[in-house]
């Protein structure tokens, strides 16, 4: 009885997971209308870019998100995004205007899949081919949009994504994946 009831278990659970990854938009609770430019997509793990660190992401005007990974700086179409890193959540400027001067900011410098060199060590302000995504949108939201994410000095280096989650700046909505 006990080993039937285990399988049976087993099955559903087996069942849900193949689901979920096969339709990827299912285990999402955000319509992606709801996303805008300058929001800030945060990540636990993900795929050998973030597995053990976590990840952090910028969402662009055209409803892409850019982010600094080995391979360098990408732009992935947003649904791409949600699926290719796990819980993520989102984070929200309080002055929409902000987060609309950040997004151009990237809008501008980074319109394109872009070569840089992935290190942790280098410093915030920057603006060497030299990224890692705590710097890529720190240097957003400063250059672009005049704040200083986590009152990080220019000089800091291997600036941790949890860092930017600046409450005087950000407001925590929704967990998407």
């Amino acid at each position: 009885m006990k080993k039937r009831l285990l399988f049976s278990l087993l099955a559903v659970l087996v069942f849900i997971i193949r689901y979920i990854s096969k339709n990827p938009s299912s285990c999402c609770r955000l319509d992606a209308s709801l996303v805008e430019p300058g929001d800030l997509l945060f990540s636990p793990i993900g795929k050998k870019e973030s597995f053990y660190i976590g990840h952090v992401g910028i969402v662009t005007g055209d409803n892409h998100v850019v982010h600094s990974v080995p391979a360098g700086i990408i732009r992935d179409p947003l649904p791409y995004y949600l699926q290719k890193f796990r819980g993520i959540e989102r984070y929200k400027p309080k002055q929409k205007d902000a987060g609309l001067r950040a997004a151009q900011y990237i809008d501008t410098h980074y319109p394109n899949h872009t070569p840089a060199d992935y290190t942790i060590i280098t410093t915030l302000g920057s603006r060497s081919h030299q990224q890692y995504c705590s710097k890529i949108v720190w240097q957003a939201y400063y250059y672009g949009a005049g704040i200083n994410l986590g009152r990080q000095p220019k000089l800091a280096v291997a600036v941790h994504p949890q860092v930017l989650k600046d409450s005087r700046y950000f407001l925590r909505m929704e967990r998407l994946t």
